[in-house]
């Protein structure tokens, strides 16, 4: 059975975005909106990376993705409760990184090399961002566990766009390097939700994830690589559909 067949999907996970537009004035909506950048600039480095081995897939993805961060730094941008307690050199780095990551999701580098390092660099940004507006949040646990769920939903992300750039680049050890670190960040991030704290649908559906992302392991080397170079297009579309789930699970939290 192909790898995304077995992914579980949230429902509603889709329209987790536009649900922050309703939230207006909730702080954890910036927590969920700067996440969202963070998948969305990983996601878009991993379709460009995808476009040499899979172009019609990038290419019918590609708008997708552009429409959800794109709605996703609008909101980052508007003006929460959160960000205006920020100091004013916070603010103008939040500011500043999704400008960057605007022009990063509309114009990636063309040049493999260049992309990993604009993600990689971003993305370091990006979660700083994440976890200072959690942080910050009158609410921790509630704001920690949408910084974390997103996190992990960007690092099976990275982990796509590696395993592409590995193809790529078969002797580039330092991407063996950062592909093991998404395997860890990955686990990492979720065992640090609360699993008191969770309702009991929500402990079943991370189960859920968690059971699913053991059946995607099992197709990749310890380094975090695939096994089969065939099996590429079931990791596209698996580490997307996991991120989708986090998703879900994000907007969950953000409902309360």
């Amino acid at each position: 059975m192909p790898l995304h067949r077995r992914v579980f999907l949230l429902s509603g996970a889709a329209s987790a975005l536009p649900f922050i537009a309703k939230a207006q004035g909730e702080a954890v909506g910036a927590v969920l909106a700067a996440g969202s950048v963070l998948m969305g600039v990983e996601r878009v480095a991993k379709l460009q990376m995808e476009s040499g081995l899979l172009p019609q897939r990038a290419a019918r993805e590609f708008p997708k993705a552009r429409r959800w961060v794109g709605e996703a730094i609008r909101q980052l941008k508007e003006p929460s409760k959160l960000t205006v307690s920020l100091t004013l050199r916070r603010q103008n780095q939040l500011l500043s990184v999704a400008d960057d990551a605007f022009e990063f999701v509309n114009a990636p580098p063309a040049v493999a090399a260049e992309l990993i390092s604009d993600s990689e660099a971003l993305a370091v940004r990006l979660g700083f961002v994440t976890t200072t507006l959690a942080g910050l949040n009158a609410d921790p646990i509630r704001g920690a566990h949408i910084d974390m769920f997103m996190r992990a939903g960007a690092s099976a992300l990275r982990l796509g766009k590696l395993n592409f750039a590995a193809t790529a680049a078969p002797k580039q050890m330092g991407l063996q390097v950062a592909a093991r670190q998404a395997l860890v960040e990955f686990n990492s991030a979720l065992a640090a939700v609360s699993l008191q704290s969770l309702g009991g649908a929500q402990r079943n559906d991370l189960q859920l994830i968690q059971n699913q992302w053991l059946l995607f392991r099992a197709a990749l080397r310890d380094d975090g690589l695939v096994k089969d170079p065939s099996r590429l297009a079931d990791v596209a579309s698996t580490t997307d559909r996991i991120a989708e789930s986090l998703v879900g699970m994000a907007r969950f939290a953000l409902l309360g």
